[in-house]
């Protein structure tokens, strides 16, 4: 599955909390989660529920609204099939990334080689 920007920042926080417990669950609140979020990256306070609701689409997790006893509003998060192979998804991505480059530089390298040969062939 491919993910957007913001998707990818939000799940990466995501698994790194509920990967620390055996069940895959974490609890979190909003603010918890903003705090995280690296400044390069614009994320806005609305945008939360929004992209929590797509990773929840797309099958990663499922969460559900709690109040503390003062009011303050905390995610119950429970990964699922595909939040618990995120890291796996994430670095085979990345492995596919890195064989795409080379193979391109290999190309390259091997039609520029052709081209010198043929060049000095034909002169």
């Amino acid at each position: 599955m491919v993910l957007g920007k913001k998707e990818k920042v939000l799940m990466n926080i995501i698994y790194r909390h509920a990967s620390r417990s055996p069940n895959g669950q974490c609890l979190l609140s909003p603010m918890d989660i903003l705090s995280q979020i690296p400044y390069r990256v614009e994320f806005k306070e609305s945008d939360l529920e929004e992209v929590l609701n797509q990773l929840v689409l797309d099958n990663y997790f499922e969460y559900k609204h709690a109040k503390t006893p003062n009011g303050e509003v905390k995610y119950i998060i429970t990964l699922k099939e595909n939040g618990i192979s995120y890291l796996r998804d994430k670095k085979v991505s990345q492995r596919k990334l890195a064989i795409r480059i080379i193979t391109a530089i290999a190309i390259a390298a091997l039609s520029f080689s052709f081209k010198a040969i043929l060049d000095a062939i034909f002169g």
